[in-house]
């Protein structure tokens, strides 16, 4: 029986987890770097106080999420899983009924964070370990009740496609992720969910909307400026942390970084952007 605490520090990252990861913040990151030309879609950042505004509350909400983390690292840990599979299942979700919606979000989600970690979980441990200085033991037990909710979830998720042709393009979708995960490395189907699904979805979604408020010159300088910031936040964080063990700080850097960008991410683009476009085409 595998207990949620292990020694941190025991994690040596090999060239392709470690490619997987550059992938993560090269591609994958900047996704979230066109926040704030949603902002000024929903005219919160139209003019220089309130891009000002917003970058406050922005930031003050990924220092909270870091704060927290350092205070109560297991617990924070656990959210985070729960708020990254809400985040992507929303993202994969194509269905407009209210319970079908619901069920692809749930299977979608589930399966991309929890999905990965029940394949790998002798590998995934030692990174829970590493993200909560060794007390993992509500991710693990999350992980292991996972078969417990999917299998039922899953199945209704096939009776409800067999009705509605509209889900079966994703439901198959779903299959195939799963086998990826499944023969692939943990880190590394992560980041081609992230990389490729996830943030190709994201990117034409925002893209398609925010273009009317504002040019492509001035979309993609913009991000690129957000980008180059979290870049270089995340630089100085590797230079603070320098524990000795560069996997141990890479790993706690980027998935403490991307949980403290998926908050006001989450309030942003689930919350508060989606909100708009449904009024849109009410």
């Amino acid at each position: 029986m595998m207990h949620g605490v292990l020694t941190p520090g025991l994690v040596l990252l090999d060239p392709v987890s470690l490619i997987a990861l550059a992938m993560v913040v090269i591609v994958g990151l900047p996704h979230g770097a066109f926040d704030g030309a949603i902002a000024r879609h929903l005219g919160y950042g139209r003019d220089w106080r309130g891009l000002a505004m917003f970058m406050a509350i922005y930031l003050g909400l990924a220092v909270a999420v870091i704060a927290f983390w350092l205070w109560q690292p297991s617990m924070a840990l656990a959210f985070f899983l729960v708020m990254s599979a809400m985040h992507f299942g929303y993202g994969d979700a194509t269905a407009l009924n209210g319970f079908s919606r619901m069920v692809q979000i749930a299977a979608h989600g589930s399966v991309v964070v929890f999905g990965i970690s029940l394949f790998h979980l002798e590998q995934v441990t030692p990174i829970f370990a590493v993200l909560t200085d060794g007390d993992f033991t509500i991710a693990l037990m999350m992980t292991q009740l996972f078969p417990l909710f999917i299998l039922p979830l899953t199945t209704l998720y096939f009776g409800l496609a067999i009705r509605h042709a509209t889900l079966r393009p994703r439901l198959i979708e779903l299959a195939l992720l799963c086998l990826l995960f499944s023969i692939a490395p943990p880190l590394v189907g992560f980041a081609v969910y992230f990389c490729v699904i996830h943030t190709g979805r994201h990117m034409r979604h925002i893209w398609q909307r925010v273009r009317t408020h504002a040019t492509p010159r001035h979309l993609m300088g913009q991000a690129a400026l957000f980008t180059l910031g979290s870049w270089a936040g995340a630089i100085m964080m590797l230079v603070w942390l320098d524990s000795g063990n560069f996997s141990h700080d890479l790993l706690r850097v980027i998935f403490i970084g991307l949980a403290a960008l998926t908050v006001p991410h989450m309030i942003l683009v689930d919350g508060l952007f989606r909100r708009h476009g449904e009024k849109d085409v009410m």
